[in-house]
């Protein structure tokens, strides 16, 4: 009897160990993680920052295989939608070749905009969490589509979040931007 019940525990656990091993990430943090689920809409990059969907309700979707920039995408939920285009918010990381100050990489920027079709209708320095950050809103005079770009630097790593939706949607897009943008912060 004593050996029946110690082989029925030694079987229960280790089933459980099975289980608990077949659901672990290989690396916790990493895209299977449940750390960085995207139901949970938190995403947590090694290269030391976190932004979250917040209280935005915003969905965090992968990242495009085809671009080795954009960290991750949030996208307005599709019962928000009064036209065919859903709000975006992207999460991209430059990784700079040389130290540079926040306002140099944003003039940098700046003067390149107009090249792609965007008139820049404000920029303003900004401070969150002690941080500083740099906020610019553009209008692509083509595609009839307004931006707000929020940028950080640290560590020649420069994180821009990018809000992007059609001008005749954009302020019902920006408000839930702004809630995930107010979440960022370095995690190192």
């Amino acid at each position: 009897m004593k050996k029946q019940i110690l082989v029925l525990l030694f079987v229960s656990a280790l089933t459980i160990f099975i289980h608990q091993a077949a659901m672990a990430a290989p690396h916790p943090g990493t895209a299977t993680s449940t750390l960085v689920s995207p139901q949970l809409g938190i995403f947590r990059s090694p290269l030391g920052f976190q932004v979250s969907a917040g209280e935005s309700g915003w969905k965090q979707a992968e990242a495009p295989a085809d671009n080795k920039f954009i960290a991750t995408i949030y996208k307005a939920p599709l019962k928000s939608l009064k036209s065919g285009d859903a709000g975006s918010l992207t999460v991209r990381v430059d990784k700079l070749s040389k130290d540079l100050a926040l306002d140099k990489y944003v003039q940098k920027w700046m003067k390149e905009y107009p090249k792609y079709g965007f008139d820049v209708i404000g920029s303003l320095p900004f401070s969150q969490n002690k941080e500083k950050g740099y906020v610019l809103d553009l209008i692509n005079r083509d595609s009839g589509k307004q931006l707000r770009q929020v940028v950080f630097l640290k560590k020649m790593k420069a994180v821009i979040l990018t809000c992007r939706d059609q001008t005749t949607t954009f302020k019902e897009s920006l408000g839930n931007c702004n809630k995930i943008i107010r979440t960022f912060q370095w995690t190192e």
